[in-house]
């Protein structure tokens, strides 16, 4: 705290006190006795002149009524001894002069009071008493009597701020100067100073904060200089010129700060840049001088980034090339400063130069390689549409043959009522089915190997889903006299959730039906729990164990492997391709979650399963599917006598196709190929057509282009029926204006209730 300053609060302080104690003191007594004491004295003034004329009034009545003059003159002469007097009048009321008229004109000096009063004899009146009375000599009393107060009140209040004044420097200023020379010690790095501590105020308090402040301010300012010393210390280490630039006008360039190595770069000591980088420019080479300058005075005008690489002379005449790198700081006074870096890329330029003759030739290189890529690329790319054609194919040529198979099967077990054949028949359908399995797995590796399976999310119950496993595998685990458990909690069974369902329907059946297969003799236990249950997440765990001939400790690390078996010789004695176990593992990725096994040779096996879902939101219970049979009923019901198209060039497609669509009641024209069913569908009436997709003279997808080309055909719902299960195929349906598929083999109930959709809504949006 500066003198001045301190002066300047004192006299604050002290015109403050003045005019808080003098102004207000003066104010009051001024209106007390500036608005009081002069009515006080007018009415004291008035009060006399009452008495007077009272005096007067009670003295005259007989000396006017008597004319009696020199006594009256004596009366009078009693009342004009005060000086205020200035004039007596008394008049007679039957004589037009005065009766006595005694005045002073020189007492005259100020305002003059005029009181009346009638002389009343009895009650008549006789005469008039006039006095007048001047106020200078109230008004000098008055005068008087304000100086006194004024100059009282004055000295007692300057008194009074001597005492404030003089308590408020010993007591506040002084130790505020203190304080002050204390605090320009600590601000001028002196912490050794002392500062008396006598007190236990408010000033002492602030006398001690501020101790606590310069012990605080001496750490920061050793940790500070501790940090510009290793700051220091690194930018002198630091491979190149650490620097700050600063351009206080154009062409006007200094160092603020410059790193001791400029020396090695420069020849140039940090002190001589510090007023002027005019030695620096010279030691630019000259052909870069300019360019340095000007992206100096662009990053300026931008304030970006200033990144600059120009060359400069060794002390023995060769060149070095630099690489200037800084970030631009607009200062307060419109200067600006450059924080940055200079670094030496000699070796970089060399070997840039170099690599720059390598690069042709490896731009050589690159051109054979990449020819020899392409090359490669077309043959992977080739085989890999030869294999999804020849999967399509053999997918398409079995499914055939399996469509004849499962439907006729069907068909027959249908109007079958004999128990021999229907077992028989029975025997027949699980070898379809088995083989459709089989088929299946080789399609879904496929798939999942080319990233092209795509998971289901949909809703579904536990219940259901472990009810169709064991309705399908109970039989067989009867067959061979095991016993077949089933354990989840009721709760957990009828919970609705959100995943695919099919897929996990899968890999359980594949675990059951393995230990069904490897177990002789005892139970195979399919169980389920939630290991995890949160609103957002619901993390299931099954469990398969059976007591069949369990598996070698070697044998499990490659049982989940593609193409492996623990055993080669159980496909011998029990089956399988050693994909079933792969697909569980792949799908069970997909759903992120996880397979595993733990067993012992000859104590059985426990396959378990674990695998995320979503909970549901609740909604209303959902009837069970009905049954084919009743599907085809209500379908005949509905819609029986309906003509429909099929176009199929296979004969026992076409009888098993024809059985089916006849057993819901539905009329069946059938077109041999695809130009049959052009002209069947422009000249018949169908409500709806069938359309197989590989047949002679015109398939499937260029008869429905034609189809639709017509009147008639624009409307018409129509099918694809392919026994091609990749989804590219069913996307080609659907492109070309098919409005659904029917997979081969087909399925009854799956038919049924295709064929119930689009006979009931016509051509909805595919």
């Amino acid at each position: 705290m500066s003198r001045k300053a301190t002066s300047s609060l004192f006299v604050a302080i002290a015109t403050g006190a003045s005019i808080g104690l003098l102004l207000p003191a003066l104010l009051i007594g001024g209106l007390l006795i500036g608005l009081r004491e002069p009515q006080v004295a007018a009415e004291a003034q008035e009060r006399e002149l009452q008495t007077k004329l009272d005096v007067l009034a009670s003295s005259l009545p007989e000396l006017l009524w008597n004319l009696d003059t020199v006594a009256a003159r004596e009366v009078v002469s009693a009342i004009t001894k005060s000086p205020d007097v200035v004039r007596v009048k008394v008049s007679d009321a039957t004589q037009s002069k005065p009766f006595i008229d005694v005045g002073f004109p020189e007492r005259g000096q100020g305002r003059v009071h005029l009181g009346q009063r009638d002389i009343m004899r009895g009650t008549s009146k006789i005469g008039v008493i006039e006095i007048e009375l001047d106020d200078h000599l109230v008004s000098a009393a008055l005068a008087r009597q304000r100086w006194l107060y004024g100059a009282t009140l004055g000295g007692q209040l300057l008194v009074s701020l001597a005492l404030v004044l003089l308590l408020v420097n010993s007591r506040l200023m002084r130790p505020l100067r203190e304080l002050g020379r204390f605090a320009n010690d600590l601000a001028g790095g002196r912490f050794n100073a002392q500062l008396r501590r006598e007190r236990d105020d408010e000033i002492g308090l602030l006398g001690q904060h501020l101790e606590h402040m310069r012990g605080a301010l001496q750490q920061q300012f050793e940790a500070q200089r501790d940090l510009i010393a290793r700051l220091r210390g690194m930018a002198e280490t630091v491979p190149g010129v650490v620097y700050q630039l600063r351009m206080r006008g154009i062409d006007d360039f200094a160092f603020a700060y410059v790193s001791e190595a400029v020396k090695d770069y420069f020849q140039l000591s940090p002190a001589e840049l510090g007023e002027s980088a005019t030695a620096w420019f010279e030691r630019i080479h000259a052909q870069d001088r300019g360019t340095v300058r000007d992206s100096l005075l662009a990053s300026a005008r931008s304030l970006t980034p200033w990144q600059q690489e120009f060359r400069t002379l060794h002390s023995d005449g060769g060149e070095r090339w630099l690489f200037g790198n800084a970030i631009a700081q607009l200062e307060d006074g419109g200067s600006v400063l450059w924080h940055g870096f200079l670094t030496d890329i000699s070796r970089q330029r060399r070997d840039a130069v170099e690599l720059e003759r390598y690069r042709h030739h490896l731009e050589e290189l690159v051109e054979a390689r990449t020819a020899a890529l392409a090359e490669a690329t077309q043959a992977a790319e080739a085989a890999s549409r030869a294999k999804s054609a020849f999967l399509a194919n053999m997918s398409h040529e079995i499914r055939t043959p399996m469509n004849a198979i499962i439907g006729l099967t069907y068909l027959v077990r249908r109007d079958t009522v004999e128990p021999e054949q229907q077992e028989r028949l029975r025997k027949v359908a699980d070898a379809a089915e088995h083989l459709l399995t089989v088929i299946n797995n080789v399609l879904d590796f496929s798939k999942i190997e080319a990233g092209k399976l795509e998971l289901d999310r949909t809703e579904f119950t536990l219940g259901q889903v472990l009810d169709n496993i064991t309705s399908m595998l109970t039989a067989r685990a009867a067959e061979k006299q095991l016993q077949f458990e089933l354990e989840i909690e009721p709760a957990l069974a009828a919970r609705v959730l959100v995943g695919d369902p099919q897929r996990i329907a899968e890999v359980l059946l594949n675990f059951v039906g393995n230990a069904i297969k490897f177990t002789e003799q005892g139970f195979v236990r399919l169980s389920a729990r939630a290991t995890l249950d949160t609103p957002r997440r619901v993390e299931l765990h099954f469990d398969v164990q059976d007591s069949g001939i369990g598996i070698a400790a070697e044998a499990q690390e490659r049982l989940f492997q593609d193409f492996e078996q623990a055993d080669s010789s159980t496909t011998r004695r029990y089956g399988g391709t050693g994909l079933g176990l792969a697909i569980c593992r792949r799908l069970a990725e997909l759903m992120h979650g996880q397979v595993g096994v733990e067993s012992t040779p000859g104590q059985g096996s426990r396959f378990w399963f674990v695998v995320p879902v979503e909970p549901a939101v609740l909604r209303p219970e959902v009837e069970p599917a009905p049954s084919p049979s009743q599907i085809a009923r209500k379908l005949q019901q509905q819609f029986g006598g309906t003509r429909v198209l099929l176009a199929e060039d296979n004969p026992v497609n076409q009888e098993v196709a024809v059985a089916l669509l006849s057993s819901a009641g539905l009329k069946v024209d059938v077109a041999e190929d695809g130009s049959q069913a052009v002209s069947m569908a422009a000249s018949g009436d169908y409500a709806l057509i069938l359309m197989d997709m590989q047949m002679p003279n015109m398939d499937g997808l260029d008869a429905t282009l034609a189809i639709r080309a017509t009147e008639r055909g624009r409307d018409i719902p129509i099918l694809a029926m392919t026994a091609n299960a990749f989804a590219e195929e069913r996307q080609r349906c659907l492109d070309v204006g098919m409005n659904a598929h029917v997979a081969k083999p087909v399925v009854a109930e799956q038919l049924f209730s295709t064929l119930q959709t689009w006979l009931a809504h016509g051509r909805p949006t595919a």
